[in-house]
């Protein structure tokens, strides 16, 4: 069965690529007649149209268009255009040059021999016919000698594999052969059917669905073994290119219109993009005088998606194979096109049984992706996740834009028996994309991807100390209240450090006017304050109960003041003065909590003696600060 011409293609913005602006739909020119239709699915009627014409180097059939690219448009292409309503010229379109031509620089590494010259192309992709011998394929003009002329004088014979660490693709001259021997015999090979696309002619030479430019290499497996995949030129010093695959391969399918792959020993491995049918509608380009079915991509100039040498090389996405490089050139914007023969075709229109298993065999199928999900841990917790059991699970780490001071990493860890891993994850904070990758019996799963954050490590606060009072000592007799030495120390704790503290003398004998003091607490969150009378000669004047409150600046609306109090009592009345020097009654707080004393121990007690009052005032000193207690004198009876 005819293949139908018409072939979807890949993505890319033609016109950039080529420089043809929005020439892509011509607008017929106005004439007196009405121009007419032309039956484009009528070979006898498109013979006719184009008998004589010269210098088309795209051909194309869409939606009843016929599309025509050539690289200028004449005299007759535009009575042509004038004529018909439904024929699409495009200009700027030239013909292509064989990547393999008389100086070829070649492809994935083997020589084509010639009496005219030897030659270097690349390999395409390995695999088996159907009855299991190994083959590879490439492009159909690398079999042929090539005159000058464009016409065709024979066959090439395949050489030797070109030794991988000079070759172009990794920085050296390339064309020395491997040493392992011939690679082996041209099987199936095709490039083009039709007659050489000359100058003007009587006939016009249309495309045939066999103008392929496809070609099998029956390989020698004396010599070589075949390996499914295809090379990214990473082990090229080692001279073993298989060592270092960018893909395997698991199928032959039609290209997307989506960014497309190479690998080919001029270039190594590129990537470029595939221009869509709708903005280059063309099944056929004219690549060294022959039409070759096929597609087109685009590249910069700067990092060409293929160039001389890459003929035959593998044209793939993902792991499905689509097509061989056969030709291309510079385009008018100076950016780059490259034409590829697509492989699903050339295939079912050559006949050719081609397997990426060797038949017979069955391949371990490979495991399930990993489950792992998105989560969240400190620094250097566990990242987790599912496999097959015992399967070695390979993750790659790397931080996501904007995660400072962090790298990336690697490591691989063995499933449980119930199929769970864990490994160590990142120490610094931030994102991090990870893939997980399980291999059971040497085949791999496909990756599954997720993200790790790191939580910012918390410093650990410690909890606040629960606030205390402690009034030492509870009771002291007047004639000690009035000694500097001696007097009331009040002491609290659970305030932040360098907060100011302020006691407030809330309460006392009728004939005491309240007081403030304000200190700053320690480091340990402490303030003390040293509490005594001054007045020696009338020590009666204290008799009395006081009550201190205690507040800190940052006190909060719910908390309250911590309290406290102390009597001045007669000597007689008295119990010998009290907690300083170690009672019981003076080392318990308002609570009867027996820390005492202690919490003052540190604090120096403090008081200075203020002169210049009115003579027979009594005196009291809160802390050093001289703030004074005036006391007005007892009335005795």
């Amino acid at each position: 069965m005819q293949k139908k011409l018409v072939q979807s293609s890949l993505a890319l913005t033609a016109a950039a690529a080529l420089g043809l602006g929005s020439a892509f739909v011509a607008s017929p020119a106005m004439a007196d007649n009405a121009p007419q239709k032309l039956d484009v699915q009528n070979d006898a009627q498109v013979q006719k149209a184009l008998s004589g014409l010269s210098g088309v180097n795209a051909y194309g059939k869409t939606d009843g268009k016929l599309n025509l690219g050539v690289e200028k448009k004449t005299d007759e292409i535009k009575d042509l255009e004038k004529k018909f309503h439904n024929i699409n010229v495009v200009d700027g379109i030239k013909e292509l040059k064989p990547y393999a031509k008389k100086d070829l620089v070649g492809g994935a590494g083997y020589l084509a021999n010639s009496p005219a010259g030897n030659g270097v192309c690349s390999t395409g992709f390995s695999g088996w016919d159907g009855d299991g011998n190994p083959v590879v394929l490439t492009a159909g003009h690398c079999s042929k000698v090539i005159e000058d002329t464009g016409e065709i004088n024979g066959d090439t014979k395949v050489g030797d594999t070109e030794k991988p660490s000079i070759a172009q693709a990794n920085g050296g001259e390339g064309f020395q052969p491997s040493g392992i021997g011939t690679v082996g015999e041209w099987g199936y090979h095709s490039y083009g059917s039709g007659d050489l696309l000359e100058g003007p002619s009587d006939d016009w030479t249309e495309p045939k669905p066999t103008d392929i430019d496809f070609a099998v290499i029956n390989v020698d497996k004396e010599k070589y073994n075949v390996k499914n995949g295809v090379t990214d030129w990473k082990s090229a010093d080692s001279d073993d290119l298989s060592t270092s695959l960018a893909t395997d391969i698991a199928q032959v399918g039609a290209h997307k219109e989506t960014t497309v792959e190479k690998s080919g020993r001029t270039t190594g491995l590129t990537e470029g993009d595939v221009i869509p049918f709708e903005e280059y509608p063309f099944e056929y380009s004219n690549v060294g005088g022959r039409w070759v079915h096929g597609f087109g991509v685009t590249s910069p100039e700067s990092d060409p998606f293929s160039q001389p040498g890459d003929s035959g090389g593998a044209v793939f996405q993902g792991d499905t194979a689509v097509g061989v490089i056969s030709g291309g050139g510079p385009a008018a914007d100076g950016s780059q096109f490259g034409w590829v023969a697509d492989l699903d075709y050339s295939l079912e229109q050559s006949g050719v049984d081609f397997q990426v298993e060797k038949p017979g065999e069955e391949t371990p199928e490979a495991p399930a992706a990993p489950e792992v999900k998105d989560q969240t841990i400190e620094p250097n917790g566990d990242v987790k996740g599912k496999a097959a059991a015992g399967a070695e699970v390979k993750l790659d780490w790397a931080p996501a834009e904007g995660t400072q001071a962090a790298k990336e990493g690697s490591e691989t860890v063995k499933a449980d028996e119930d199929g769970n891993f864990t490994v160590e994850g990142p120490e610094a904070a931030g994102d991090y994309d990870y893939t997980a990758v399980a291999t059971v019996d040497g085949q791999e799963s496909k990756p599954a991807e997720f993200q790790v954050t790191v939580e910012e490590e918390e410093t650990e606060t410690p909890a606040p100390a629960e606030r205390e009072i402690n009034v030492d000592p509870k009771e002291i007799v007047a004639s000690d209240f009035v000694k500097e030495d001696k007097g009331v120390t009040v002491t609290v704790k659970g305030f932040d450090e360098g907060e100011k503290v302020t006691l407030e003398v809330a309460s006392g004998p009728e004939n005491v006017e309240g007081i403030t003091l304000d200190e700053t607490a320690n480091e340990n969150g402490a303030a003390a304050f040293s509490i005594y009378g001054t007045s020696e000669a009338d020590p009666s004047v204290y008799l009395g109960k006081y009550d201190v409150n205690v507040t800190g600046a940052n006190d909060t609306d719910e908390e309250k003041a911590l309290a406290g109090s102390f009597n001045v009592v007669e000597d007689e009345d008295g119990n010998g003065g009290g907690g300083n020097d170690g009672g019981d009654d003076g080392s318990k707080d308002d609570d009867g909590n027996g820390d005492g004393g202690d919490g003052g121990s540190d604090l120096p007690r403090t008081g200075a003696e203020l002169t210049g009052l009115a003579a027979g005032a009594g005196l009291l000193v809160v802390g050093g600060a001289a703030v004074v207690l005036t006391m007005r004198r007892n009335k005795k009876n």
